[in-house]
């Protein structure tokens, strides 16, 4: 009789959340990305010293450098339409991580209206090819020649590094396009072409690690730990999709916990969207992929301690089950004094799908049962 009251207890406990106890939904390993409604955005900027020119210049000891980092590049406009079937890069004086490891060419025969600075997409661009390239460390090097699959000339073109060999900054000492895929034939670039920085990037950063080396990615937020933190350089707008390794689930309220630092980036608006579709955003991205419906949203009053839970805020009107969330934060405590939005911890509480809990429930029978063979 013990035997079967015990089966009994577990049983019901594991179903409790079907007649309404609420329960943790997150949980440290679930997915979770970064995100930023706020889409493509520029951060290229670069040192009067170290302008696009400098990449036409023939020059190894001058460099374009870009704080834009990854995704950063150049549109040229030669002064005669060419065929670019190769090109070369030379690396710059300092800084190896800072070197191009892949690359983006596009072209177009659309005028340039596209500014100094921006995006660079405002013309029509076509992707020619993509792919590697490995520079070598020493400093002021010419680069092996890279081969472009491109039977069309163009007009202009659009150079962009999305990955660096590991710095946030990105740089070249010099670039030459070439009409061979060998490398051979005169250099389609001249210093007097005109030249723009760019740099087109989902306004959705996380550092990889913070002053303490700890990461700041957003599984931070979920660690069970303050120790750790989210944080993201979108700002405003900013938050994280997460799908529960609980499985669907109906969500009733939730809490956050301030990161270490900084009170002005802590969180004030929030909007809280789900779905049942499978999660195809990248991370750092624009999170807008999937269908979300709009479940709830409101305002936060989180204290401003440091490493303190906030108090627990009501989810209204879901009356559905979602497989993954979406969590916007459209404001933060002090937008002029904030570089990004932080929190240190989230956690949802909700009622998980009965078919959930009944497998739980059945997985709970059967360890029961090998503990007594």
């Amino acid at each position: 009789m013990k035997r079967v009251l015990s089966v009994v207890a577990v049983l019901a406990a594991m179903t409790a959340p079907v007649f309404g106890a609420s329960i943790p939904i997150l949980a440290p390993g679930d997915f979770i990305i970064g995100v930023d409604a706020d889409g493509m955005v520029s951060n290229s900027s670069y040192p009067g010293g170290e302008a696009p020119p400098n990449a036409l210049d023939r020059d190894s000891g001058t460099k374009y450098l870009n704080f834009g980092g990854p995704g950063s590049g150049f549109i040229v406009t030669p002064s005669d339409i060419s065929l670019v079937s190769s090109f070369v890069l030379t690396t710059a004086n300092d800084a190896e991580g800072r070197d191009p490891a892949t690359w983006e060419l596009y072209g177009t025969d659309d005028a340039i209206s596209s500014v100094d600075n921006s995006t660079g997409l405002a013309e029509n661009w076509t992707l020619i090819d993509s792919g590697t390239v490995a520079l070598p460390s020493d400093r002021f090097a010419v680069g092996p020649v890279v081969p472009v699959d491109n039977m069309a000339p163009y007009s202009s073109y659009r150079m962009v590094f999305p990955e660096l060999k590991g710095a946030s900054l990105m740089q070249v000492a010099d670039v030459g396009f070439y009409p061979l895929p060998d490398g051979s034939g005169p250099d389609q670039l001249s210093p007097s072409d005109p030249i723009l920085a760019i740099h087109a990037g989902w306004d959705s950063r996380s550092p990889a690690a913070g002053p303490t080396g700890l990461s700041e990615g957003p599984a931070s937020a979920i660690d069970g730990t303050t120790d750790w933190k989210y944080l993201n350089f979108g700002e405003v707008n900013s938050g994280f999709i997460v799908t529960p390794s609980i499985g669907p689930s109906t969500l009733d309220s939730f809490e956050i916990t301030t990161a270490n630092d900084a009170v002005e980036r802590d969180p004030v608006i929030w909007m809280l969207f789900g779905t049942n579709d499978p999660i195809t955003s990248a991370n750092n991205s624009d999170g807008a992929e999937e269908n979300w419906t709009l479940i709830s949203g409101g305002t936060m009053a989180l204290p401003d301690e440091r490493n303190t839970l906030g108090p627990r805020y009501v989810i209204a009107n879901q009356s559905e089950a979602y497989t993954s969330y979406k969590m916007l934060f459209e404001s933060v405590k002090d937008a002029g004094a904030a570089n990004s939005m932080q929190i240190g911890e989230v956690q949802f509480y909700g009622i998980p799908e009965p078919a959930t809990v009944c497998l739980l429930g059945l997985g709970a029978l059967t360890l029961l049962r090998r503990r007594r063979a």
